[in-house]
Protein backbone atom coordinates (compact mmCIF):
# COMPACT_ATOMS: atom_id res chain seq x y z
CA UNK A 1 0.00 0.00 0.00
CA UNK A 2 1.11 3.35 -0.89
CA UNK A 3 2.83 5.76 1.98
CA UNK A 4 0.33 8.79 2.56
CA UNK A 5 1.75 8.99 6.48
CA UNK A 6 4.64 11.91 6.49
CA UNK A 7 5.09 11.41 10.24
CA UNK A 8 8.17 10.08 10.11
CA UNK A 9 11.35 12.36 10.25
CA UNK A 10 11.63 15.62 8.84
CA UNK A 11 14.58 16.36 6.69
CA UNK A 12 17.02 19.31 8.22
CA UNK A 13 16.28 21.25 5.66
CA UNK A 14 13.41 22.08 2.80
CA UNK A 15 13.69 20.84 -0.46
CA UNK A 16 13.45 22.85 -3.27
CA UNK A 17 9.70 22.12 -5.00
CA UNK A 18 10.92 24.28 -8.11
CA UNK A 19 14.03 21.70 -8.44
CA UNK A 20 11.89 18.31 -7.59
CA UNK A 21 9.60 19.57 -10.41
CA UNK A 22 12.08 20.23 -12.55
CA UNK A 23 13.57 16.64 -11.77
CA UNK A 24 10.22 15.47 -12.52
CA UNK A 25 9.83 16.89 -15.82
CA UNK A 26 13.43 16.64 -17.04
CA UNK A 27 12.59 12.82 -16.09
CA UNK A 28 9.67 12.83 -18.53
CA UNK A 29 7.52 11.78 -15.66
CA UNK A 30 3.81 12.76 -14.56
CA UNK A 31 2.66 13.09 -11.05
CA UNK A 32 1.37 9.99 -10.72
CA UNK A 33 4.58 8.19 -12.58
CA UNK A 34 6.39 9.39 -9.88
CA UNK A 35 4.27 8.64 -7.06
CA UNK A 36 4.46 4.78 -7.88
CA UNK A 37 7.86 5.15 -8.40
CA UNK A 38 8.12 6.67 -4.55
CA UNK A 39 5.30 4.15 -3.64
CA UNK A 40 3.24 7.46 -2.10
CA UNK A 41 0.11 8.29 -2.96
CA UNK A 42 -0.40 11.11 -6.23
CA UNK A 43 -1.65 14.10 -3.80
CA UNK A 44 1.54 13.82 -1.88
CA UNK A 45 4.00 14.30 -4.63
CA UNK A 46 1.62 17.29 -5.28
CA UNK A 47 2.55 18.56 -1.86
CA UNK A 48 5.84 18.03 -2.27
CA UNK A 49 5.99 19.92 -5.37
CA UNK A 50 3.47 23.17 -4.14
CA UNK A 51 5.25 22.83 -0.61
CA UNK A 52 2.31 22.37 1.58
CA UNK A 53 4.45 19.27 2.80
CA UNK A 54 8.36 17.89 2.62
CA UNK A 55 8.96 14.56 2.15
CA UNK A 56 10.68 12.53 4.77
CA UNK A 57 14.52 12.14 4.91
CA UNK A 58 13.68 8.19 3.30
CA UNK A 59 11.78 10.01 0.54
CA UNK A 60 14.41 12.90 0.22
CA UNK A 61 16.97 10.05 0.00
CA UNK A 62 15.04 8.23 -2.41
CA UNK A 63 14.47 11.32 -4.88
CA UNK A 64 17.93 12.22 -4.98
CA UNK A 65 19.01 8.59 -6.02
CA UNK A 66 15.62 7.94 -8.44
CA UNK A 67 17.09 11.21 -9.89
CA UNK A 68 20.63 10.81 -9.60
CA UNK A 69 21.76 14.05 -8.08
CA UNK A 70 24.05 13.97 -4.90
CA UNK A 71 22.66 13.70 -1.50
CA UNK A 72 21.38 16.87 -0.34
CA UNK A 73 20.73 18.48 -3.73
CA UNK A 74 17.09 18.71 -3.38
CA UNK A 75 17.82 21.32 -0.61
CA UNK A 76 19.63 23.72 -3.22
CA UNK A 77 17.79 26.99 -3.27
CA UNK A 78 17.27 28.69 -6.56
CA UNK A 79 20.63 31.46 -6.43
CA UNK A 80 22.68 28.28 -5.66
CA UNK A 81 20.54 26.77 -8.41
CA UNK A 82 21.16 29.07 -10.92
CA UNK A 83 24.83 30.35 -10.19
CA UNK A 84 26.18 26.97 -11.19
CA UNK A 85 23.94 26.84 -13.58
CA UNK A 86 25.09 30.27 -15.14
CA UNK A 87 28.73 28.82 -14.70
CA UNK A 88 27.84 25.14 -16.58
CA UNK A 89 25.81 26.73 -19.47
CA UNK A 90 28.94 29.54 -20.30
CA UNK A 91 30.77 26.66 -20.41
CA UNK A 92 28.68 24.68 -23.18
CA UNK A 93 26.51 22.82 -20.59
CA UNK A 94 23.61 22.09 -23.12
CA UNK A 95 21.54 20.67 -19.87
CA UNK A 96 22.29 23.60 -17.75
CA UNK A 97 21.24 25.35 -20.38
CA UNK A 98 17.75 23.97 -21.04
CA UNK A 99 17.62 24.30 -16.64
CA UNK A 100 17.64 27.75 -17.78
CA UNK A 101 15.41 28.51 -19.97
CA UNK A 102 12.61 25.78 -17.79
CA UNK A 103 13.43 28.51 -14.61
CA UNK A 104 12.90 31.40 -17.18
CA UNK A 105 9.57 29.77 -18.30
CA UNK A 106 7.98 29.29 -14.89
CA UNK A 107 9.11 32.72 -13.48
CA UNK A 108 7.32 34.37 -16.67
CA UNK A 109 4.39 31.97 -14.96
CA UNK A 110 4.39 32.76 -11.60
CA UNK A 111 4.32 36.54 -12.47
CA UNK A 112 1.11 35.42 -14.29
CA UNK A 113 -0.36 33.73 -11.27
CA UNK A 114 0.69 36.12 -8.84
CA UNK A 115 -2.75 38.71 -10.36
CA UNK A 116 -5.04 35.86 -8.26
CA UNK A 117 -5.57 37.38 -5.02
CA UNK A 118 -4.64 34.86 -2.33
CA UNK A 119 -6.09 36.90 1.25
CA UNK A 120 -10.08 36.46 -0.03
CA UNK A 121 -9.79 34.71 -3.11
CA UNK A 122 -13.36 34.91 -4.87
CA UNK A 123 -14.49 31.42 -6.44
CA UNK A 124 -13.74 32.61 -9.53
CA UNK A 125 -10.04 32.99 -8.47
CA UNK A 126 -10.04 29.61 -7.12
CA UNK A 127 -11.32 27.89 -10.28
CA UNK A 128 -9.52 29.71 -12.65
CA UNK A 129 -6.43 28.39 -10.22
CA UNK A 130 -7.69 25.01 -10.54
CA UNK A 131 -8.05 25.08 -14.16
CA UNK A 132 -4.54 26.65 -14.92
CA UNK A 133 -3.04 24.44 -12.54
CA UNK A 134 -4.95 21.16 -14.74
CA UNK A 135 -3.78 22.73 -17.60
CA UNK A 136 -0.23 23.31 -16.76
CA UNK A 137 0.67 19.95 -14.86
CA UNK A 138 1.65 17.03 -16.96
Amino acid sequence: MPDTNENTQEPQQRINRHFLRYLREDAKLTREQLAQEMDVETELVHHWESGRRQPSQRHQFDLEKLFGIEAGALCLEMPQLLIEDFSAAYFGDESARERLEWVEKNRRLGQSLSVIPTQSKTRASELFAELLEEVLTP
